[in-house]
């Protein structure tokens, strides 16, 4: 709904979505503030310990972490499975810093490089982190090959990625949403480095699928069945 919206606003009057000179009432705005509201409450509800979010975005807590009762792994053990998990975020930051380059390179080259650009990108991320979490995860495939969503190494790297856009034109709206993203994304690595365990599902129980509440694989299954027939 709100990408729907910012492009009708986008091709009717893109002025009405620089962010760089709010505030005001207009209906840009308002959107903007919507927007920006939005954002910052599922930002928040990643850095504050809750069960309204997905278990793959709060298994860095404690309080999500179940020891798994044959979870015991030797150091060299947890080694060689920190170096897998590391192996796949490595890749899977490079792919996004790749993307984001040849995104801003077009933009520019073509001189349409604007605040109300910007916010169209960051919608259109937003929307495709939802495709990632519901059908195909191209992260998933090609980089981190895990099981699903439950144990991805990168699930709250998923803000960070979204307000990429808006390192191109520094304002207080921008910053303010870039810089919680960030928040976010080092309290998710802090958590890893410090109790890697939790992001195991050989050592936590509450990754492992008997505990699974969301049951996300039937539509990535559904959706790889289509493609089989086609």
């Amino acid at each position: 709904m709100l990408l729907s919206a910012a492009v009708y606003l986008y091709f009717t009057d893109g002025g009405l979505l620089d962010f760089t000179v709010m505030p005001s009432f207009e209906i840009g705005s308002v959107f903007l503030g919507i927007v920006w509201a939005v954002l910052v409450a599922g930002m928040l509800f990643r850095l504050i310990p809750n069960k309204h979010t997905a278990m793959g975005a709060r298994k860095h807590f404690e309080c999500s972490f179940d020891a798994a009762s044959d979870g015991v792994m030797s150091e060299a053990e947890m080694a060689a499975a920190g170096k897998r998990l590391h192996k796949g975020a490595f890749l899977s930051a490079l792919g996004w810093v790749a993307l984001n380059a040849g995104i801003f390179f077009m933009l520019s080259a073509y001189d349409i490089l604007s605040p109300a650009m910007v916010i169209l990108i960051v919608l259109v991320y937003a929307l495709s982190d939802m495709v990632c979490v519901l059908f195909f995860c191209p992260f998933q495939l090609f980089f981190m090959r895990n099981r699903c969503c439950v144990t991805c190494r990168i699930y709250n790297w998923d803000y960070a990625m979204m307000c990429t856009p808006f390192i191109l034109i520094p304002s207080a709206y921008s910053l303010s949403l870039l810089l919680l993203s960030v928040a976010v994304l080092l309290r998710w690595e802090t958590a890893l480095l410090k109790n890697p365990r939790f992001f195991m599902e050989e050592t936590n129980e509450n990754l492992s699928c008997n505990r699974c509440e969301e049951r996300l694989c039937r539509s990535h299954d559904r959706t790889h069945a289509g493609r089989s027939k086609i």
